[in-house]
């Protein structure tokens, strides 16, 4: 065998070894997910449980199915405050780490505390938004801003204390201040920024939801679960609960896909 055949054999054998691990990523979750909820659905009738207690998936699709449009209002709305909250939250985490990259016992006093305050449990900091914001999605908005906020900084401030030899370079050519920002440290920065994204964007859903079940706006997701479940609707609050894991689900993919848009003309991108 040549060498050119040797090499055609071995490309060959690896595009079906990366064939076979996409299948297997994709394949695997969902298997796992049907046999799941078969079992699920098998228990509870099996058993005869009562639908106040636990209904089957099948009941809480065909709830999903009919409410589809009241929920897909109730999580657009939720999503409206997780997004305020999210873009409030980095614009000021990325502003301060930015401004701070250059001072080292500022930026670890300020990663310290952000340390603190993500140990902190957010929720347990509503009655304290109320208090400034009132009963009202503007207090959602803020302990939404309140939870990303440290996220961010943490993931923002790696990227801006980064070093390498680029910085060598401009300050061999005496860039100013500007330059080396758009030029060089912001361009580093941008992959820990999505990063960071990629996990703040999700957990907003989940505090922007926690939050409305004890205030805010009556028209979002954590709403009707709290009203729906002091009225023992048990199948409209699984149904809502669904909704919550699509909107999850589709948030975290858009980050994703403008992940690998923003940063398609990074190194480790050139490989995928």
């Amino acid at each position: 065998m040549t060498t050119a055949e040797s090499n055609r054999v071995t490309e060959e054998t690896d595009t079906k070894t990366q064939k076979n691990l996409r299948l297997g990523v994709v394949l695997t979750p969902t298997l796992f997910f049907v046999a799941f909820l078969t079992i699920w659905e098998l228990a509870v009738r099996i058993q005869d449980i009562q639908v106040l207690l636990l209904p089957t998936p099948s009941t809480i699709w065909s709830k999903f199915v009919e409410d589809f449009g009241l929920l897909l209002e109730l999580a657009k709305n939720t999503g409206i405050e997780a997004g305020k909250g999210v873009l409030i939250g980095s614009i000021i985490a990325i502003s301060l780490a930015g401004l701070v990259h250059g001072i080292k016992w500022l930026n670890q006093g300020l990663l310290s505390y952000s340390s603190t305050l993500k140990a902190l449990p957010t929720v347990a900091l509503f009655p304290v938004m109320t208090v400034f914001f009132g009963v009202t999605s503007k207090a959602v908005v803020a302990m939404v801003s309140v939870g990303v906020a440290p996220i961010m900084f943490t993931f923002a401030s790696r990227g801006f204390s980064g070093t390498s030899e680029h910085d060598d370079l401009m300050r061999s050519i005496s860039a100013n201040w500007r330059t080396r920002m758009t030029a060089l440290v912001l361009p580093r920065a941008l992959p820990y920024v999505m990063a960071g994204l990629r996990t703040a964007v999700p957990l907003s859903i989940i505090i922007s939801i926690i939050s409305e079940y004890f205030g805010g706006s009556v028209s979002t997701l954590g709403a009707y679960i709290r009203r729906e479940s002091t009225l023992l609707h048990t199948v409209q609050v699984w149904s809502a609960i669904v909704m919550a894991c699509v909107l999850g689900v589709l948030v975290f993919v858009a980050v994703s896909l403008l992940d690998r848009y923003f940063l398609r003309w990074h190194s480790s991108r050139r490989e995928i």
